[in-house]
């Protein structure tokens, strides 16, 4: 992997990010079975899961940004649009029934030119500090009518879900062909507390051949007791 030489921070995502953040994607939905799409997603594509994470459920959804903290259009005076090298957020599994509602499923994507040193591991971290940190709302089984159990977040249009924490966090890894490629993005998430839950065999279709899907779990917020809903 090509070890990276610029400097680079984190911070949340918005609109302004969202191209970029979309060609990183389609360049492994292109060329990759990283990604088991077939076409290039428009932005509206994470225009959306932007909206929904911040604005609604109180997700995370972090980009790193070529450069130091302070350059360019993030708070320099250069004028420079900075690149946006990778990107971390996460989506809720099997959103429609409040029983998963403690369960998140994570997107970590680096910029094919990036890979490699520590922008992966930097990401990672941001998002299980801000996991560790905060609650996010489901809106399970008729949750959104449920007022008295909104979070305060002040975010206009966060509506009425029912506050949780997250307590399993997956990763869901395609097995890569390239067993030295695939060998280094496993023990990424081992070194990072995900342990192997198993193996999905055959269950993606992509160039020509069935793809196996590895699933990887790390818990949150260990001794976290959800409040009983009625």
């Amino acid at each position: 992997m090509q070890q990276p030489n610029t400097l680079y921070h984190i911070l949340p995502a918005d609109p302004s990010h969202i191209p970029q953040v979309t060609a990183i994607v389609n360049h492994y939905i292109l060329h990759t079975t990283v990604n088991y799409s077939y076409r290039p997603l428009p932005e509206s594509h994470y225009n959306d899961i932007l909206t929904d994470n911040c604005s609604r459920r109180n997700l995370p959804f972090f980009v790193a940004i070529e450069g130091s903290q302070g350059d360019g259009v993030d708070g320099g005076n250069d004028g420079k649009e900075r690149k946006v090298i990778g990107f971390t957020t996460v989506t809720p599994w099997s959103p429609s029934k409040l029983g998963y509602a403690y369960t998140l499923e994570i997107s970590l994507y680096i910029s094919h030119t990036q890979r490699g040193g520590g922008i992966g591991t930097a990401l990672l971290k941001k998002l299980i500090e801000h996991l560790e940190n905060n609650e996010y709302l489901t809106f399970s089984e008729g949750a959104a009518a449920s007022p008295s159990l909104s979070i305060e977040s002040g975010k206009q249009g966060c509506g009425h879900g029912i506050p949780v924490k997250c307590t399993q966090l997956l990763a869901l890894m395609a097995v890569d062909e390239d067993t030295v490629l695939d060998g280094k993005v496993w023990r990424f998430y081992e070194r990072e507390g995900f342990g192997l839950m198993g193996v999905m065999r055959g269950v993606g279709w992509k160039f020509g051949k069935r793809r196996d899907v590895r699933m990887l779990a790390r818990d949150l917020n260990v001794g976290y007791v959800p409040e009983m809903i009625d």
